[in-house]
């Protein structure tokens, strides 16, 4: 047994008035003689004892009495957790979780109204004076000032579901250095409401502050909800190409015990419908839908997939964005008086998809590469150390370089550029005669190129070429390979971008490859299939920061904004750094709706980027509050605790969590009782 006011406890030495009164005022004795002496004797000794049991027993009433009435106002308690109470003012800081995932319905109704009536209950046990804190997922700067509790419970009924969520442990970080900030002298006690879904319950990263206690109310949903949901989607192609087809896949979860027949999910490109297909899915079970489709245009496309579920609606539609170019920027950069170049003029130069350039080895403007998609290397003596880290940037933000060796050419000088890349390395030259006869159908470039593989094909033959030897840092892949095992054409991802290797020159003199059926559709896939990497979606979170890669062309203004699709609402953007044709943007707080929104860059350069909202919220199951409680306690959390919400009383519990057993009630009406007895005593007893 604990007290909350120990200071009383010195009261107790009033104990010693009654003790005085019974030494002092004891009743005296009057002698008187009678005739019959032993027989009053008798009488005398009986009355003594009656009257001397009566007083120790009034005095004990009187003793016991003070006693109660001191430890009335001591406030004896019997704690239930390891916290103690030593401040009589107290400082309660509760945070309510009202991610989507709290939109769910239960036999009670929807989590986030349940966990707003835990939250006036846990404010409604305190005394009026006490001072409160509260905390949703948005964390905004208001939840940092002290509320009474009339301010607590008119925000609490302002609360609504956020699309943003904040794992356990940093929820209670927050609380904790808000808390710090106040620098009161008070009891301080934490609530944590929530639904605790698996991926955001972090107990492990949870400080088991020994300041403050920890309390974890949880909400699980006692009934399955039914939700059907759309859970990603992805190009089959990395690129997007004007008027070729295509294949847009869609993951769909079925989270319910239901199966669904025929359900649609339809395809909007740019506010049309482009195609609908039906869905049949079972319980519990995810399926890959694909949906085909043909880019009209060039430009900006804005992509919308979506389907009918009811009740969870959030998840029903994907939004995702793309740019179509017009046509594909891709330089040529040849040594002169090299015939090698007439070969891709031939092939590029009046395409309506290619826009191609071509430049000799010494008229290269390096600050333009940034342009391109595409540069092809062909037959170069050696390059400069200027060129091969233009080369290397070039690549690593996501361009695609193609090399033809030269004959010849300075290896040392290749070599400089390979390693930047972290691919293979040259080796020396080879006068071998070879031939072309290992294919890798599945590769992009060859795909679309063959109706089906064939065994016996006329293939390009070398008789110049150039060994690599494999790097352990490289991650290969083999277009081409030679008779004997050596690759003649090697994919590299590098960064952003990729490395095409050629093994050869393209040379006449030694190869007739530009004379072969397979020269032509190679190299066009090659300039075709470059493209800049895009982020088609961005997802919805606390402290988002965006990555937005940048045409060298396209200046980025000192002030840039976002604002929702064809809603004239900018929100100016902190720019947190813009380097390396990169601009880096703070979105916190300011995306919590999904859609389209538009990015200004400058008044020349915007874009349209998709936002969605976080899949987690639907996929993560529940921890039941009996597994929240072994977790505490395999984790050593001494200062937390679990109050289940099932609980037939859960004002009492949080009552009893709050101020421990309260025993002054006990005294009190001990010392009613007390008081009772000796009075009672006094009257009744003769």
């Amino acid at each position: 047994m604990r007290f909350i006011y120990p200071e009383f406890l010195p009261a107790l030495l009033f104990i010693s008035i009654p003790i005085l009164i019974h030494f002092l005022h004891f009743k005296r004795y009057k002698t008187v003689y009678f005739s019959q002496v032993n027989f009053l004797k008798t009488i005398k000794e009986e009355t003594r004892k009656k009257n001397n049991l009566k007083q120790l027993l009034i005095l004990i009433c009187r003793v016991m009495a003070v006693i109660a009435l001191v430890f009335v106002f001591a406030q004896p308690y019997f704690p239930v957790n390891q916290q103690e109470r030593h401040k009589a003012r107290q400082l309660i800081a509760i945070y309510v979780d009202n991610s989507f995932s709290m939109k769910r319905e239960t036999a009670s109704g929807m989590l986030l109204e349940q966990a707003k009536s835990k939250a006036l209950s846990i404010a409604n046990s305190y005394w009026p004076g006490t001072s409160f804190l509260l905390l949703t997922n948005q964390n905004e700067p208001s939840q940092q000032q002290l509320l009474t509790q009339a301010q607590l419970i008119s925000q609490l009924g302002a609360i609504s579901e956020s699309p943003e969520s904040l794992p356990l442990s940093k929820a209670q970080k927050l609380l904790i250095n808000n808390l710090d900030k106040q620098k009161l002298k008070a009891e301080e006690v934490i609530y944590l409401i929530s639904d605790f879904q698996e991926y955001a319950s972090d107990l492990s990263e949870m400080e088991n502050d020994t300041n403050r206690s920890t309390i974890l109310i949880p909400l699980p949903s006692t009934t399955s909800t039914n939700n059907l949901l759309i859970d990603s989607c992805w190009f089959e192609t990395p690129g997007r190409q004007k008027n070729r087809e295509e294949a847009l896949w869609v993951r769909i979860q079925n989270q319910s015990g239901q199966s669904y027949q025929n359900l649609p999910v339809r395809l909007k490109i740019n506010d049309t419908i482009k195609a609908i297909s039906n869905l049949s899915i079972e319980p519990e079970t995810s399926q890959n839908l694909e949906l085909r489709y043909k880019n009209n245009r060039a430009g900006t496309h804005r992509g919308l997939v979506e389907l009918d579920d009811y009740p969870v609606v959030y998840d029903n539609q994907f939004f995702f964005s793309y740019d179509v170019r017009a046509k594909n920027k891709v330089l040529a950069i040849y040594q002169q008086e090299d015939p090698a170049i007439n070969k891709l003029k031939a092939l590029f130069l009046n395409d309506e998809n290619i826009d191609f350039e071509q430049t000799g080895s010494k008229q290269i403007q390096l600050s333009q590469f940034p342009e391109y998609q595409c540069i092809f290397l062909l037959n170069l003596k050696e390059m400069s150390s200027g060129l091969i880290n233009a080369l290397d940037q070039f690549v690593k933000r996501g361009g695609s370089l193609s090399i033809f060796p030269g004959i010849n050419a300075n290896i040392n000088s290749y070599n400089a550029l390979y390693r930047q890349l972290k691919t293979d390395l040259i080796e020396q030259a080879d006068s071998a005669a070879l031939r072309m006869e290992a294919l890798n159908y599945n590769h992009p470039l060859l795909q679309q190129v063959f109706l089906h593989e064939e065994s016996n094909l006329d293939l390009p033959k070398v008789n110049y070429s150039y060994r690599f030897s494999r790097s352990s840092q490289s991650q290969q892949t083999q277009v081409i390979g030679f008779n004997n095992k050596q690759a003649a054409l090697s994919g590299f991802p590098v960064g952003l971008g990729s490395l095409l290797n050629f093994s050869f020159p393209l040379d006449e003199t030694v190869t007739d490859f530009a004379q072969q059926a397979l020269f032509v559709p190679l190299l066009y896939n090659m300039a075709l299939n470059s493209f800049t990497p895009q982020e088609i979606q961005h997802e919805i979170s606390n402290n988002m920061v965006l990555t937005i890669p940048q045409n060298g062309s396209a200046p980025i203004a000192n002030k840039i904004a976002i604002s929702p699709f064809h809603e004239d609402k900018p929100v100016q953007l902190s720019v947190l750094n813009n380097y390396a044709n990169q601009v880096r943007i703070d979105l916190h707080n300011i995306i919590r709706q999904a859609g389209f929104y538009q990015l200004t860059l400058s008044p020349e350069n915007t874009q349209t980027l998709a936002f969605n909202y976080n899949r987690q919220e639907s996929l993560s199951p529940t921890i039941p509050a009996e597994e929240l409680t072994n977790k505490l306690q395999t984790s050593n959390l001494n200062f937390m605790q679990v109050i289940d919400e099932k609980e037939s009383s859960f004002d009492t519990a949080i009552q009893e969590t709050n101020k421990g057993i309260e025993l002054w009630q006990y005294f009190l009406v001990l010392t009613l009782l007390f008081l009772a007895a000796e009075t009672l005593i006094a009257r009744l007893w003769k």
